[in-house]
Parts: C-alpha cells; sequence; structure tokens
C-alpha cells in the first residue's frame, strides 16, 4: 500500500476512491470499503481518502484519544489490500477550497478516479457543501459512478466512531468487538516497570503507548496478547497502581500467562476482551497479592486454560 501525504501528487491508474474519516475503520466503515473493492474488481485500483489532520482536530473541536492511531489505521487498510491510502492535508487552503473545485482537480484530476464510495453523510469543500445530492448531481455531469452507503445499524444503533469511543471510554471491551468487528486493541514497546510484581512470583510487561492513544477506564482485564508473532492470554491492568505508587501516570502493565521470557524492547499487542474489575487501593501488598491471584485464576477460567 503506498502512503501519500502531500497535495502534489498524481495516480496514472483508474481508481475507484472510498471517501470518508476512517477514524475508527469500524463495521460501518467495512461496509463502504467492502463497496468500493466490489466496484474496483480487478480493472480499477483502490484508494482510501482522508484528511490530515480531521476537519474537528483543525476546528479544535474534537478533544480526547484517538480509537487508532495512523499507524495501526495504516497496518488494518494494507491487510485490506487497499492500493493507496491518501492523507490529504488539511489547513486553511484545503478547508477554504470549493467542493467542486476538490472534486474536479484532486478526486478526478489528481485521483483519477472513476467510482466514488462514500457514506450518506459525505460532506467536504468549503462549507460543507460537497454532500451526496451534490456528488449525485455532479457523477452524471462528469461521468463517474458513485455509490452513497446508508448507515449500518446493528440492534438498532446506529454504528458509528462516537458509539465507539463511548464504550471505550465504558470499559464495555464486548461492545466495542461488536462495533469493530474486532476486539478493541492497544500496542506498544516493553519497558523496565518497578519490577515489584517479580516478586509475587507475577511478573509483568509494562508497556509504553502513543500518547493520542484513547485507553480503557482504569482498572483489570482479561487480555489476548500477540508477542513476537505468537498468541498468549493475560491479565493486564490499566492505571496508576495506586498501592505501590503516588503519583497519577496511567500505565499499562500485563502478566502472561505462562510465560517467563525478557522482552524488554518488543513490540507488544494487547487485544481486550473483558473488563473484570475496577482498580483500588489494598490495605497491604499482601492483599494485593492474594488479588492477582485471584484475578489469574479467574482469566484462566475465562480463556478455559
Amino acid at each position: 500500500m503506498k502512503i501519500i501525504q502531500t497535495k502534489q501528487f498524481y495516480i496514472e491508474e483508474p481508481t475507484a476512491v472510498a471517501m470518508g474519516k476512517f477514524d475508527s475503520l469500524h463495521l460501518g466503515h467495512k461496509v463502504i470499503l467492502d463497496r468500493m473493492k466490489r466496484e474496483a474488481e480487478c480493472s480499477l485500483r483502490t484508494v482510501v481518502v482522508s484528511f490530515e489532520p480531521g476537519p474537528e482536530v483543525f476546528f479544535g473541536k474534537y478533544k480526547g484519544g484517538f480509537v487508532l492511531t495512523d499507524e495501526e489505521k495504516q497496518s488494518i487498510l494494507e491487510k485490506m489490500g487497499i492500493d493507496y491510502y491518501v492523507l490529504f492535508p488539511f489547513d486553511a487552503e484545503t478547508a477554504g477550497t470549493d467542493a467542486e473545485v476538490f472534486l474536479k482537480e484532486v478526486l478526478l484530476k489528481q485521483m483519477n478516479m472513476q467510482v466514488l464510495v462514500a457514506g450518506d453523510d459525505l460532506s467536504f469543500g468549503k462549507n460543507g457543501t460537497g454532500n451526496v445530492e451534490f456528488i449525485k448531481e455532479k457523477s452524471m455531469e462528469l461521468d463517474f459512478k458513485f455509490c452513497a452507503c446508508p448507515k449500518l445499524h446493528i440492534n438498532a444503533e446506529e454504528v458509528s466512531a462516537t458509539l465507539v469511543r463511548e464504550n471505550v471510554v465504558s470499559g464495555n471491551m464486548e461492545k466495542c468487538y461488536e462495533l469493530l468487528g474486532r476486539n478493541y486493541r492497544v500496542e506498544g514497546t516493553v519497558c523496565k516497570g518497578n519490577q515489584l510484581g517479580r516478586t509475587f512470583g507475577v511478573p509483568t510487561c509494562n508497556i509504553i503507548t502513543p500518547k493520542e492513544k484513547l485507553l480503557p477506564p482504569n482498572g483489570v482485564y482479561f487480555t489476548r496478547v500477540t508477542l513476537q508473532g505468537e498468541t498468549y492470554y493475560g491479565v493486564t491492568n490499566v492505571g496508576t497502581k495506586p498501592t505501590v505508587s503516588g503519583d497519577d501516570i496511567v500505565g499499562i502493565e500485563t502478566y502472561i500467562i505462562a510465560f517467563e521470557r525478557e522482552v524488554y524492547g518488543e513490540r507488544l499487542s494487547l487485544d481486550f476482551i473483558h473488563f473484570h474489575r475496577t482498580e483500588h487501593k489494598f490495605k497491604s501488598l499482601e492483599h494485593l497479592k492474594m488479588q492477582l491471584g485471584n484475578d489469574i485464576t479467574m482469566a484462566k477460567e475465562y480463556f478455559n486454560f
């Protein structure tokens, strides 16, 4: 997959384009991308185009972390077989560009677009005039195909990035899976912690995550761990470790079941499967040790380990 992050580019091959935020790549986004791939078949190259930063970020209307980092999003799109991922720079000039100019100069000319696929809430161009009605009219005038995909609903709920974020923040990992079609994943590099768990016989892997990544609420989770290409199961704590630490820095540490190797500096991925309990301060380290033992036992039962 070729990644384009500039305004000055040209794609020679004719393309099918999917345009949108794709900020969490949930199942509703997958509908759009699957339709784009079907329209492309074997004759067109596939292009996913988003604005970077997103308009909400540019105008200061977006608060909080991101469901997907840029690296995670690129990885998912590449696995889907997308040919081009265009992160079109969003600045004052882009915000002020007329929708028809963007359509003709960027989508049709620079991207060599033959087919455009988007959600039925599409909006681009100055004052958001590049909507579905506008595109339908221009598709007949300028001779390209347009496919508008309606919103996906699961159990009468509209699937959206906002709903995904709400469930991440509330710790409902099963619901996140239902909306994303995959487990909520957090990735990072294994680093040294205070190594207190080793004294309990419960060594943990601590990871550093990108500061922009949206984390589940503080607490203990049952997770699936991917490390060095292998899959394991674990008990993960998200929080400040109040029993042993006096600061309020949020960290992530995981006890990997039946795993004893040292993996400092390695890349580790955590799929959050189930919220187990809230984080709280124990009366003593002995009480903490007992609780950790109970957490591990329950995780083994959960995973039929």
